[in-house]
């Protein structure tokens, strides 16, 4: 038989001192419990505030542009004017920001990157190029001369798209770094190529599809070379004087009768 305990390991109550230590252990861990449960409750019924992607470390995620969102359009115009005014490296999205009076946190709202912006930028002015172009040539007769008018046209609209002449000057030293860049320049490139094919019209057409599109690489290069050298030296490069010397032989080109290898 047990013996029994001395009166100094007994509570005063007479219940053994170890179990009034087991009631107490037990009780302060369900007030612990309940303070869990109590503070669980509140950080739940809390809003979480998640701080941007680059400061928790995370890779943003791509978002699609909506080029019908005004706020969207200025912020692409704007970013092509810095870029091709300071170039894609030494532009930031807070100058980018700055240029329409936004706090750089709007720009990287509506784009994830830099990287992402640029190549939004690229296809944006691009297409904007490509609607003045197809705007240009549109309602023509299919005459030769009417397809030198068109790509007289072309030169026109190429003419009042300063800010496009250096981005694309940004964009083709870039694209040797970045592939992707590359390839949408290549696609926004035979878009283009596609816009003077359909300038050129069925007097292109004569000598079969290989001549239309030899054609429109050849007058599209010298739209863009034309167009670069007048970036570099201005008006004593008498592009225009040389793009209308370009269109005369072309002209005599389309007259003449296709030639039969």
């Amino acid at each position: 038989m047990w013996a029994k305990k001395p009166a100094a390991e007994r509570a005063p109550t007479g219940r053994p001192v170890n179990l009034l230590v087991r009631e107490s252990v037990e009780y302060r861990l369900a007030g612990t419990l309940n303070n869990m449960t109590t503070t669980t409750e509140t950080v739940l019924s809390t809003p979480i505030v998640r701080k941007p992607a680059e400061e928790n470390g995370e890779k943003p995620q791509q978002r699609s542009a909506d080029w019908e969102n005004p706020r969207v359009a200025s912020i692409l115009s704007a970013a092509a004017k810095c870029f091709a005014r300071k170039g894609f490296t030494a532009t930031t999205l807070a100058e980018i920001g700055k240029e329409l009076g936004l706090r750089k946190s709007i720009v990287h709202y509506y784009f994830a990157s830099k990287a992402a912006l640029i190549h939004e930028v690229q296809s944006y002015t691009y297409h904007r190029y490509l609607d003045r172009l197809r705007e240009a040539i549109k309602n023509g007769d299919g005459s030769v001369a009417q397809t030198t008018d068109a790509l007289r046209a072309l030169w026109d609209a190429v003419q009042n798209n300063k800010t496009g002449t250096g981005l694309n000057i940004e964009v083709w030293s870039a694209a040797r770094r970045d592939v992707e860049l590359k390839r949408r320049a290549a696609g926004l490139h035979r878009d283009a190529r596609g816009v003077i094919r359909d300038a050129l019209g069925p007097a292109a057409q004569k000598g079969g599809a290989s001549r239309a599109e030899a054609l429109a690489t050849l007058s599209l290069a010298v739209l863009n070379g034309l167009s670069v050298t007048e970036y570099l030296e201005g008006d004593d490069a008498k592009v225009k004087e040389a793009y209308e010397a370009f269109l005369g032989l072309l002209r005599q080109g389309l007259e003449a009768p296709p030639t039969v290898s």
